[in-house]
């Protein structure tokens, strides 16, 4: 029996070649397929960061700055038209909120302010920082401010926006007595009762007013003498829906905190030179002590449209000051009528305010007796259309727009 022998082993030779080459197609296949997979996680990784960076970027996320921050502000457009002339128009404000919450008790406000238009040498206007404080809030009742804020006293200080308050201009007797707008730097907390009672109490800055005038002392922060600070306390109560009453203290020990200077030069003319020479010089500084202490009581009262507001205030000065400046006070009281015009159109709202006041400015005690009717119209939330006209006393009736 013949066997052929070459044929086999060649046969064998070619079935090992063919197994070779499928192993390495195997092997090249499973190379590729890792390779994939490989890319399709790095892929699902990449997907899924681009989509979390979307989701921040819209808001949506909660870890950026931008849905801790919120921005506000408000501006009064007013026209002063006086009887007899000297008619004005003034963007009297514009003013700027960015408020910041770090974390859920820990928050920042400050507010922002341009007066009347143009601010800079030789212009109308100013910039001012009205408040920049940071607030703690260590439970649901107590809560802490430091910085610079608001000086707690009256219905005003606090709450100006336009389109919370009647009348064109910020009421003459918070303005002269209170004096808003003020504000200080320094530490006040807060305590909330569940009834409705609250009790505000801090240490600031105060006035430094030399002259009695007290509107002129506010030192607004600005590189402000720190001699003597004041100490301010407000109760107030608004358990009854509609109801806001309270009363204030703001008490200083000594409103003089920049003595007073004042140097007289005597001048002797020589003939033969036609030269004046000055000859003795005299210097008096002015140091004395005037305590302050103001007391404010308000109301404010809200119910089916009608509106009640009243606040008296009266300064006690004591010390080394004039006896025309001692006793400076003044009250208001305000009725008011809000109703809705349509549903479309929004509110209206008439108001009549009988104010009378005293204060003291430059040298002699002025005596103001200002009887004011006007109307506000709210076309919207936040937005309102406001016309008066002023009755007052020793001085020209004015027509005001706002």
């Amino acid at each position: 029996l013949g066997l052929n022998l070459h044929g086999a082993e060649q046969s064998a030779k070619e079935l090992l070649i063919l197994i070779e080459q499928k192993q390495a197609q195997i092997n090249a296949l499973r190379e590729m397929v890792e390779k994939n997979q490989a890319v399709a996680v790095e892929t699902q990784s990449q997907v899924e960061a681009t989509a979390l960076a979307i989701e921040s970027s819209s808001g949506s996320g909660q870890n950026g700055w931008w849905d801790k921050t919120s921005l506000g502000g408000y501006g009064e457009l007013h026209a002063n038209l006086k009887e007899g002339g000297d008619d004005k128009v003034d963007f009297h404000r514009f003013v700027l909120f960015v408020n910041h919450d770090y974390n859920d008790w820990i928050s920042l406000f400050t507010e922002l302010e341009l007066e009347h238009s143009l601010a800079g040498e030789g212009k109308p206007g100013e910039v001012e920082l009205e408040q920049a404080f940071i607030r703690m809030d260590w439970n649901k009742n107590f809560s802490t401010d430091v910085g610079l804020y608001l000086t707690p006293v009256g219905l005003l200080n606090e709450t100006h926006e336009p389109d919370t308050f009647y009348g064109v201009e910020r009421n003459s007797m918070e303005k002269y007595i209170i004096p808003t707008t003020w504000w200080e730097a320094g530490i006040k907390a807060t305590y909330r009762f569940e009834n409705g009672l609250s009790i505000d109490a801090g240490i600031s800055s105060g006035l430094d007013s030399n002259d009695g005038y007290i509107r002129g002392g506010r030192q607004k922060v600005a590189n402000a003498n720190f001699t003597e600070q004041a100490f301010t306390g407000r109760v107030n109560y608004s358990g009854i829906p509609g109801l806001n009453i309270g009363a204030s203290v703001f008490y200083q020990g000594d409103i003089n905190q920049s003595d007073v200077v004042t140097t007289t030069t005597t001048y002797t003319n020589n003939p033969s030179t036609n030269e004046v020479t000055p000859t003795t010089t005299s210097t008096t500084v002015a140091d004395g002590e005037t305590s302050a202490l103001l007391k404010v009581i308000h109301l404010d009262y809200k119910k089916n449209g009608f509106g009640l507001r009243a606040v008296y205030a009266d300064w006690d000065l004591s010390g080394d000051v004039v006896a025309a400046a001692e006793d400076q006070n003044g009250y208001y009281i305000e009725p008011s009528y809000r109703w809705t015009a349509s549903e479309k159109y929004g509110d209206l709202g008439i108001f009549y305010r009988k104010a009378k006041f005293d204060y003291f400015k430059s040298g002699s005690l002025k005596r103001n007796k200002v009887d004011t009717i006007g109307i506000n119209y709210w076309p919207t939330e936040n937005v309102v259309l406001k016309a008066d006209y002023e009755s007052i006393q020793n001085s020209n009736n004015k027509i005001n727009l706002g």
